[in-house]
């Protein structure tokens, strides 16, 4: 596939109208939150972000890897050594990466909050900020051979580039006599869509400058900054490409390139959601440090009483209604899918059958599955409110003497009342631990999640414009639940 010139960024098909529209909704719902957010706690919630950025953005363009444990204690707590040592380690020199990356996202997002514009100096400087650490990279000579050779950073490359696709066929970036051009061209067309949705812009740009290529190495973590960078500039939340999201990612830019950029921007635009919900969870600590139980415990009960202060109760009770709404609706829908399993089960054990149980607030039952659904909120990246408990309905399928155990949870987002609400699902397998211990069973877990793996609710929503996507939720987890319990009964 040949190079080609930057192209304007191209009429987009109405499709993408509605997960457009989810995005905005949510961000509405987040501005209302970060109204009323102290500036410390933003700071410290930014900050989480663009740590988890600057971490998972090594790990898809193959520069490292980071245990998940090492990366959540890390985002959580800071870029120090003895927070990742606690929980099993980091090479010095990774984390030295880490920090640069971080630091070259701290400097974007004060350009972004300064209102710097984009320019191509800028994308010199934030390559430098993003490489700082790195002396070298792999590259071939004119012989072919693989040798490490010196970066330069913050300039324009001076040899080819390419990538072999999957398919075997050659992949060719700008030539570097072309660089300089092709980078003021995709400035001055990027100012010209100021009027594009923030997240079809941030795509566009994101692929555009992909296909220039425009440095010997760091061009995947300069496209990624500069997502982040036309996303805050719009005042939209930093999204995250994780290592879960690299396959899709991967197919999204290979779409992209045959023209198509729908597919990108509807990842975008989940990614978006994500970030948007993981900002809405304030931290529930004092303001100020606070040293002694009894001082500590009065600072943190200071700060949950002032959260409190600003609920509004309309929100709540909205919130709780499209919570109920939801449930209804999911009860039925389980019902007769696990009714449909069991009978296509019982070819194989005409015992087999299948149970449904439910729970929503205040009642007591509504506390229960807590591991389950905080498992399920962290595996989808965001903080789970259940001070209230949650609205569940739990699907028991037993064939062959082995269980099935299916959730969906409808779950406050945040500290708070925010108003939003994530339909999460989770699965697991409960195995007799031994003949004689028939109510002794091992949960294993059956589903591995990923952040888009979630539905996201506003209080202002309604259930039927968005139950097609609970629907989709629910076909493909359960769908991949009872493939993993098949296969374990075999």
């Amino acid at each position: 596939m040949r190079w080609r010139d930057v192209e304007p960024l191209p009429e987009i098909n109405g499709d993408l109208s509605a997960v457009l529209a989810n995005v905005d909704v949510l961000r509405e719902a987040w501005e209302d939150v970060l109204s009323r957010e102290t500036p410390e706690d933003f700071a410290e919630s930014r900050r989480r972000s663009l740590r988890r950025h600057a971490i998972e953005t090594g790990i898809i363009e193959r520069l490292y890897d980071v245990d998940w444990g090492v990366t959540e204690a890390l985002v959580t707590e800071g870029l120090t050594a003895e927070v990742a040592e606690r929980e099993g380690g980091i090479d010095d020199d990774v984390l030295a990466l880490i920090r640069s990356q971080f630091e070259a996202l701290e400097f974007m997002a004060a350009a972004a909050r300064e209102g710097t514009p984009l320019t191509v100096w800028f994308v010199r400087q934030l390559h430098s900020a993003i490489t700082r650490d790195q002396t070298t990279y792999t590259a071939t000579d004119t012989i072919g051979r693989v040798v490490e050779a010196p970066l330069h950073h913050g300039q324009w490359k001076t040899w080819p580039n390419h990538v072999r696709r999957p398919d075997g066929t050659l992949l060719e970036y700008t030539p570097p006599d072309q660089v300089q051009p092709q980078m003021e061209r995709l400035v001055e067309l990027y100012q010209e869509s100021a009027a594009v949705h923030p997240v079809v812009r941030a795509a566009w740009l994101h692929h555009r400058f992909i296909c220039i290529h425009p440095f010997e190495d760091g061009n995947g973590r300069v496209a990624h900054a500069l997502t982040l960078l036309s996303l805050l500039q719009a005042k939209y939340a930093p999204l995250v490409v994780d290592r879960r999201d690299r396959e899709e990612y991967i197919g999204a830019l290979d779409e992209a390139n045959g023209g198509d950029l729908r597919r990108l921007i509807r990842l975008f635009s989940r990614l978006e959601i994500v970030a948007l919900r993981g900002e809405l969870e304030r931290p529930a600590r004092p303001t100020a440090p606070a040293s002694g139980a009894i001082s500590v415990a009065r600072a943190y009960a200071g700060r949950i009483r002032d959260l409190r202060a600003v609920d509004t109760a309309d929100v709540a009770l909205r919130a709780a209604e499209l919570a109920v709404r939801v449930q209804e609706r999911l009860i039925p829908f389980l019902r007769e899918l696990g009714n449909g399993v069991k009978d296509a089960f019982r070819e194989v054990d005409p015992d087999a059958y299948c149970t449904l149980a439910s729970a929503a607030p205040p009642e007591q039952q509504a506390t229960y599955w807590r591991r389950q659904i905080i498992s399920a909120a962290r595996e989808v990246d965001f903080y789970t409110n259940l001070a209230q408990g949650s609205w569940w309905v739990r699907l028991h399928l037993t064939v062959l003497g082995q269980t099935l155990r299916y959730f969906v949870a409808v779950q406050k987002v945040g500290h708070g009342e925010t108003g939003v609400l994530a339909v999460t699902a989770y699965a697991e397998s409960l195995v007799p631990e031994s003949p004689d211990e028939s109510d002794a069973h091992t949960p294993e877990p059956l589903l591995d999640l990923k952040p888009t793996d979630s539905v996201t609710l506003v209080y202002t929503h309604d259930v039927d414009s968005h139950w097609e996507e609970i629907h989709q939720l629910i076909d493909q987890t359960l769908s991949a639940a009872v493939s993993r319990f098949g296969r374990g009964l075999g």
